[in-house]
């Protein structure tokens, strides 16, 4: 028993090892250079984004005391290190988790942890990789402690609660693991069915108090902050599900699971290998499972309850959807679906021991599987780092043509107010980077223009604060009969100093 217990620890080190020097080397570039999307350019030199108000009481406390000690710093290099130590702590986690004795799945497994389009996803948003890390972290020892201490679900309870303080979307991790551990449980042929069945109410006993917690931590930050939750995307109605909602969104989060092989979902399948390697990632699956159903259990209710618990995956892994039903969906809230290629490698421990050619034929193909995944994401995570670092120079660039040019406008004084009307159309913008397929949190060229932050650029690379006219005072000059005539950016005359306010016409206001 001992040699095994150091069997377990000995891969799960491999598998942290492993994930942190696989995402070094993967996310090299990105670690190394400066990069923003539309956020993280307005988090300079420190901030943590959006916390309290969006039910992130945790991510409040940890950025505040960040700020106050002097750590908030957005920092390429230190924040992404850190946060890939997370990722490779909570891929050994997962490893011991599931007992997998195999050093190949277990290295398998860290790698995959490690360069999932989700954790390219988070390092756009450096400002906050830190707290997200932790986030993952925790998901993941909500999970463990449930298996390894006496008072787990205490415990678990806690990291759950937590975790959802600092990102409410971490939570399906936690939820997919839970049903994975059931069906291993249950494949392993080592407990009957009323001990199964036990051991889910306990896991579901777990998941209620973290949440209950979690809301009820929630309400008291919000009473001592004095502040209320936001109604950006629907988050003041977060935990409010109506029954009559139910129906379309298990369907929608069934759909989305099941589409995977054929539409891309949130930047995970964007290529056609990716789908080919997904639908195999079922197939074999699936194979395992009814292999080790035939070879190895004989009472037909462990068996139906496994097929049952592999039929709520999809649920679990997706939860998010009915989590956060008014949200706009994208990579950094799908993490939980790493754990997707991981079903075979995990499923591989539950195999009959005198194994046979169908079985090492499977063990083979789940491997090889699991690596390709792992090149794919790893190209993918340079592909969505060489074009946001064009995209970055470009709007650079462009913003500091059009600064030029305000200044060397006839009238042109330093304290005038600038009016921006309307949003950046040129049609002789050309990226070359607009057809790549993006992850989300990463952002075209005209995107990063026309965002909220657009200025935050002039601010950072160029040295210069821009006194912005108000919004009232720029929709009151977009009416007068001067602005309406004259032409839009980039034609001569687009840029005027009207009423002692320097004018730049993007577009034809209504």
């Amino acid at each position: 028993m001992k040699v095994k217990t150091e069997r377990y620890i000995n891969q799960a080190k491999l598998a942290v090892v492993t994930a942190f020097a696989v995402g070094l080397l993967v996310h090299l570039f990105g670690l190394v250079n400066v990069m923003h999307n539309n956020d993280d350019i307005w988090q300079l030199p420190m901030g943590y984004g959006t916390g309290l108000s969006s039910g992130r009481w945790l991510l409040t406390i940890l950025g505040d005391w960040m700020l106050r000690s002097g750590y908030g710093y957005n920092l390429p290099v230190l924040n992404g290190v850190v946060f890939l130590g997370f990722i490779a702590v909570s891929a050994g986690f997962v490893v011991d988790l599931f007992r997998v004795e195999n050093r190949v799945s277990a290295a398998l497994m860290g790698m995959l942890f490690a360069v999932f389009p989700s954790v390219t996803s988070v390092l756009f948003f450096k400002y906050t990789a830190i707290p997200y890390g932790i986030a993952i972290l925790l998901t993941v020892l909500a999970a463990w402690v449930l298996e390894r201490s006496r008072l787990g679900l205490l415990w678990s309870a806690i990291c759950t609660a937590m975790a959802m303080g600092i990102y409410q979307a971490y939570a399906p991790i936690t939820i997919t693991l839970f049903v994975l551990l059931l069906i291993q449980q249950a494949l392993k042929g080592k407990a009957n069915a009323g001990q199964i069945v036990k051991r889910g109410l306990y896991f579901c006993a777990a998941l209620i108090a973290g949440v209950i917690l979690y809301f009820v931590i929630l309400k008291g930050t919000l009473a001592v902050y004095h502040t209320a939750l936001s109604d950006y995307q629907g988050v003041d109605n977060m935990g409010k599900l109506s029954l009559g909602q139910l129906p379309g969104l298990l369907k929608r989060t069934l759909g989305s699971f099941l589409k995977l092989p054929i539409y891309d979902y949130c930047g995970l399948a964007n290529t056609l290998l990716l789908k080919i390697l997904y639908l195999l990632v079922w197939a074999v699956s699936g194979a395992m499972v009814l292999y080790i159903l035939a070879a190895k259990v004989r009472d037909w209710k462990i068996t139906a309850g496994t097929l049952v618990l592999c039929a709520l995956l999809p649920f679990a892994m997706n939860f998010v959807v009915i989590m956060c039903p008014d949200t706009v969906l994208y990579t950094l809230m799908v993490y939980a679906f790493v754990l997707l290629p991981c079903i075979p490698l995990i499923l591989l421990e539950c195999l009959p021991e005198n194994r046979g050619k169908g079985t090492r034929i499977l063990q083979k193909a789940a491997g090889c599987i699991a690596a390709l995944m792992v090149f794919c994401y790893a190209y993918g995570a340079n592909v969505n780092y060489t074009s946001m670092y064009y995209n970055n120079r470009q709007v650079e660039n462009y913003w500091n043509s059009i600064v030029t040019q305000v200044r060397m406008t006839e009238g042109f004084e330093p304290d005038m107010e600038w009016a921006i009307l309307g949003v950046i159309e040129d049609p002789m913008l050309e990226t070359g980077w607009d057809y790549v397929e993006l992850y989300g949190g990463n952002r075209h060229t005209e995107d990063l223009m026309n965002q909220y932050s657009r200025l935050a650029w002039v601010r950072n690379y160029m040295g210069i604060q821009i006194p912005e006219a108000s919004e009232a005072r720029a929709a009151q000059l977009a009416q007068t009969q001067q602005v309406r005539q004259m032409p839009c950016w980039p034609s001569q005359g687009s840029i005027q100093i009207l009423e002692n306010t320097v004018v730049i016409k993007f577009q034809n206001l209504e």
